[in-house]
């Protein structure tokens, strides 16, 4: 009985927009957690450095936490429109004509990320016995990084591509 008002709640566009604000805050819960291991990683490692007791694997790990950093920080600006643009000739176009281009924007950028997908999955796969410098991770926690960040991309990227579409067909506010 629960399961089934769960899934009808889940279904439901209020229930889709819930899960869909749940994912964002945490998502910037993750990213504001790496920065700040980031962070304090680095300070630590470089103050441990200047009295002579260096933190061997303080660089990989930073370079790991970066990785993911950019990825995820990536997907949130793509989702909020403050990734760079070179839109200076299309905003002179008329409307259609800027919702085309906006929709064949990101039908590419969805083909590229599911390309990029695939193949950091290959990458990740094989990364998988590599270790990560003088820890015992595996490499693929780096390489992971890539598919898992150009999925979330792609979901995003398709989400703003029926957007775009919406508005090219006027069916929604542009």
């Amino acid at each position: 009985m629960m399961g089934a008002r769960l899934v009808r709640a889940l279904i439901s566009q209020n229930g889709y927009m819930a899960m869909l604000e749940g994912y964002y805050k945490f998502e910037n819960l993750i990213l504001k957690v790496l920065l700040g291991a980031c962070v304090v990683l680095v300070v630590v490692a470089s103050l441990a450095r200047w009295v002579g007791y260096p933190i061997i694997w303080s660089v990989d790990i930073a370079q790991l936490l970066f990785i993911w950093i950019c990825f995820l920080g990536a997907n949130q600006a793509l989702r909020h429109d403050q990734h760079i643009g070179v839109d200076f000739l299309i905003r002179r176009c008329p409307k259609k004509l800027q919702y085309l281009v906006e929709a064949v924007g990101y039908a590419l950028t969805i083909a590229f990320l599911l390309a990029l997908i695939r193949y950091g999955y290959d990458l990740t796969t094989m990364n998988v016995e590599r270790r990560l410098s003088d820890t015992d991770m595996s490499y693929a926690w780096v390489t992971a990084a890539v598919p898992v960040g150009c999925a979330l991309l792609a979901l995003t990227s398709v989400g703003k591509f029926f957007v775009a579409l919406q508005k090219l067909l006027g069916k929604a506010e542009g």
